[in-house]
């Protein structure tokens, strides 16, 4: 105010000399820094995605199973599969809320995909002519409905998609999961691993209606040979009830499951769409595994809702150690050559728009 009175003055003043000095003038002079002016932040850097190393796995490791010839199915039910009466605080907890996630055009069947496919990056949807793809095996008799949609009458339904290289097991090296993390796959570099795996169903009849669908992936077949190291996965499961959560299988049968969340009504004859994401991240410096399930309630093939977000950070479940891994918590980092959309206790199941795609991590 002072300051205000003596220039207001001294201009009165020398008012002759006005013209000369300009006084008063301060256009061009605004300090930047003065109290309400704000610059607008930088580009907050990205994180790179995580690239596991391709290095090539020496002799066996002592101690772990050799990988063999032949597979056999054997009952694919989790032992010591209860999960905690406290919802653990590792690793991180699904989300309360449903988001809409971003949309990145539409796959072959015009359903909304959520991640792009990664360029040059492993593909596969249910065929017009389901019954005669040898990357689909089914493991039962399925048939063609009049709206083209396809038709299972089974009590345990596992049907398996393979990559382009197809299922070799002669080429698993070891199924040490220290190896197995390092070099990134189990059989071959496109294993499937970073994908958004797609399924519409409908529940026809139930014997078990707390009984579930799942997506799963991240391992090979799932049977007791081998001490059951060959069946890693990650399982995305939507219950005939209407609840979905995750479970880890760090090899079978060796489950850890996450906490239920309420995400829909009961399935039974209706068409409904879900979508299991699983990505490499980055925690802490370490790779770890970012687990999304989306619903499509409605079965139009766009409105997708997250419905279930997991990080497996490698303080989830803890038993690695029985196939030579150094953490018993370590998560499953690796892909592996068979994804597979499996059901139980069901009498009758109509399926459709099946799809695996390979996406970028993280």
């Amino acid at each position: 105010m002072t300051r205000n009175r003596f220039l207001s003055s001294t201009c009165g003043a020398l008012f002759a000399l006005a013209a000369i000095t300009g006084c008063g003038s301060n256009v061009g002079n605004e300090d930047p820094n003065e109290p309400g002016r704000t610059e607008p932040p930088g580009q907050t850097p990205q994180r790179p995605a995580p690239s596991p190393s391709e290095q090539t796995p020496g002799g066996q490791t002592p101690g772990t199973p050799a990988p063999g010839t032949s597979d056999e199915d054997s009952p694919d039910e989790p032992v010591a599969t209860t999960p905690p009466e406290e919802p653990s605080t590792n690793p991180e907890q699904p989300t309360d809320e449903s988001e809409e996630p971003s949309q990145s055009g539409e796959d072959r069947f015009g359903v909304t995909m959520l991640h792009p496919t990664l360029q040059g990056g492993e593909e596969w949807f249910l065929a017009e002519n389901a019954t005669s793809d040898k990357r689909f095996d089914p493991q039962n008799d399925i048939t063609r409905n009049s709206d083209g949609s396809w038709n299972l009458k089974s009590n345990k339904v596992r049907m398996a998609v393979f990559t382009s290289t197809g299922y070799k097991p002669n080429e698993i090296a070891t199924y040490d999961r220290e190896v197995l993390a390092s070099r990134g796959y189990m059989q071959s570099p496109n294993d499937w691993k970073n994908i958004e795996m797609t399924g519409f169903v409908k529940l026809n009849a139930a014997s078990d209606m707390s009984d579930n669908f799942d997506l799963y992936a991240r391992g090979g077949k799932h049977n007791d040979k081998y001490e059951g190291c060959e069946g890693s996965s990650y399982k995305a499961a939507l219950h005939f009830d209407g609840r979905v959560r995750y479970q880890k299988e760090t090899w079978h049968v060796s489950y850890d499951a996450a906490p239920y969340k309420e995400a829909t009504t009961p399935l039974t004859g209706r068409w409904v769409g879900f979508k299991a994401v699983m990505r490499n991240t980055q925690v802490n410096g370490k790779e770890a595994v970012h687990l999304e399930l989306y619903l499509n309630d409605n079965a139009d093939k766009v409105s997708w809702q997250k419905v279930y977000d997991f990080v497996d950070a490698g303080d989830w479940g803890g038993d690695a150690e029985h196939c030579g891994g150094s953490v018993g918590a370590m998560p499953i980092t690796w892909g592996g050559p068979i994804a597979t959309f499996r059901w139980d206790s069901t009498e009758d199941v109509d399926f459709k728009w099946l799809s695996v795609r390979e996406i970028q991590p993280e």
